[in-house]
């Protein structure tokens, strides 16, 4: 717990840092005396819609998780279960570099559920592959039809970036899918060579396999039962992923009304999947500082330049740092505050 709260800290230390510069930097940009016009005359009613947008897609994301949690016999998530995963999973993922952090933890509260290591892992990786795999199909699609939404020629060379990466992640997905033992015998290499850490070395080298052995049948297996019996559940899953994500891509336009834009809302929504799909590889904590600079540029053809410092920081706050804050509540409730 002590390296759980270090890392917690010194995430969160480094996540803010770089934002509070690059908002500083975005302000000192784009903010003359219009923008503390534009600031008085927001529409408060569409503040309180984004708020509410914010809680659907975390009801939906909830609902995404209980589809396939269930998925395994004789495992039962409900709907506030798999909200407290999802959105200690979300805090874990936003204050560690490439969003490292989301998985293990992820992994941990779901064995809590009497869920074993392999299938949490098989779950926690099916999660990611098919959230990723509905933006590596989208965002190269959107680029070609919708070109003149990105004038920008980095954004497309960082979707090109983004789809490597992830065709390098969905390669050993497969090869975990058919070549099991190379992966045990990888692991079991690795977990015996670093038996110089303090908690593996008093483990036995033949408990070391066989709990390496174990968990990577588990992991299999689970991979191989959901492609094979559970057609409908993965199908449901996809389905509620997808209304999770437009319903957040709608913050973004109705935030727009706000401040009295005219909108056009499917141009808002549609620009706003490539940059997110880059964000799931950007190594700095929750994509701090580079998702506020893409989605500037993302946002400057549909928002004046005096309003859009003010805007990116009122949508940041409104859709992150409210969901991170929510993510802490949940997961200091899940750990409890001694433990924390």
């Amino acid at each position: 717990m002590k390296d759980l709260s270090s890392t917690i800290k010194s995430g969160l230390k480094i996540s803010l840092i770089i934002t509070t510069i690059v908002f500083v930097v975005i302000l000192f940009i784009t903010t003359d005396s219009r923008t503390w016009e534009a600031l008085k005359s927001i529409n408060g009613k569409y503040l309180i819609y984004v708020i509410l947008l914010n809680t659907l897609s975390w009801i939906l994301s909830g609902i995404r998780y209980s589809i396939l949690i269930r998925g395994i016999e004789g495992v039962n998530l409900n709907l506030i279960e798999a909200l407290q995963i999802h959105l200690s999973y979300y805090f874990a993922s936003s204050i560690t570099p490439t969003s490292a952090g989301g998985e293990p933890l992820e992994i941990y509260l779901l064995s809590k559920k009497n869920i074993k290591i392999g299938q949490a892992t098989a779950l926690s990786l099916f999660r990611y592959v098919i959230n990723t795999l509905t933006f590596a199909i989208a965002s190269p699609l959107i680029i070609y039809f919708y070109s003149y939404l990105f004038p920008q020629n980095i954004v497309r060379k960082l979707v090109q970036y983004s789809a490597i990466l992830f065709l390098l992640v969905v390669g050993g997905f497969l090869f975990a899918l058919f070549k099991p033992r190379p992966i045990i015998r990888l692991v079991s290499y690795i977990l015996i060579k670093l038996r110089r850490i303090p908690f593996l070395k008093r483990i036995h080298p033949f408990k070391i396999l066989r709990v390496v052995n174990k968990t990577v049948r588990d992991f299999h297996n689970t991979l191989w039962f959901f492609l094979k019996e559970k057609k409908l559940t993965i199908l449901g899953f996809f389905f509620f992923n997808l209304l999770s994500w437009i319903t957040y891509f709608l913050i973004a336009p109705v935030l727009m009304s706000a401040f009295n834009l005219k909108v056009n809302y499917l141009s808002v929504v549609l620009v706003q999947i490539p940059i997110f799909f880059m964000m799931f590889y950007v190594p700095s904590p929750g994509g701090s500082g580079a998702i506020e600079i893409l989605i500037s540029l993302g946002f400057a053809p549909f928002v004046p330049k005096y309003i859009l410092g003010i805007f990116i920081i009122l949508w940041r706050t409104l859709t992150h740092y409210l969901t991170l804050l929510a993510g802490a509540i949940v997961l200091v409730y899940i750990l409890g505050v001694k433990n924390w």
